[in-house]
């Protein structure tokens, strides 16, 4: 179960770090163009970084629904986030599940997002 355990939490950090580099990208498309941490980024940076870009969203001049959206992508991967460090400290399937039902979730939002602002440009 160890292999399984290990296999899963690598998947799941991979999968988080990803996300943050498209959350980074989208930030600096937006807008109002905000810059998060970029490079080497652990968590003391980032869960910071994206917290701010989530309390600013209503501050982008886009409608509501990209706002919300934006919005969305921030708690979702501030939420599998979260989840992922209680993974490391305890491995319990169902959070590993929830983890990654954030990260797709905040994938979908990043994906219609960069759809939404790509139409901006």
């Amino acid at each position: 179960m160890s292999d399984i355990e290990d296999a899963m939490r690598q998947e799941l950090g991979a999968h988080l770090v990803q996300a943050y580099g498209d959350l980074a990208t989208v930030a600096l498309n937006l807008p109002i163009p905000v810059a998060l941490p970029s490079g080497i980024v652990s968590n003391v940076e980032a869960v910071p970084a994206v917290r701010r870009l989530l309390e600013i969203t209503r501050d982008q001049p886009m409608p509501e629904e990209p706002q919300a959206t934006l919005f969305a992508a921030c708690a979702f991967w501030l939420g599998a986030e979260e989840l992922f460090r209680l993974l490391c400290a305890e491995f319990i399937e169902a959070r590993a599940h929830a983890c990654a039902a954030n990260l797709i979730t905040a994938d979908g939002a990043l994906e219609d997002l960069a759809n939404f602002l790509h139409g901006l440009k």
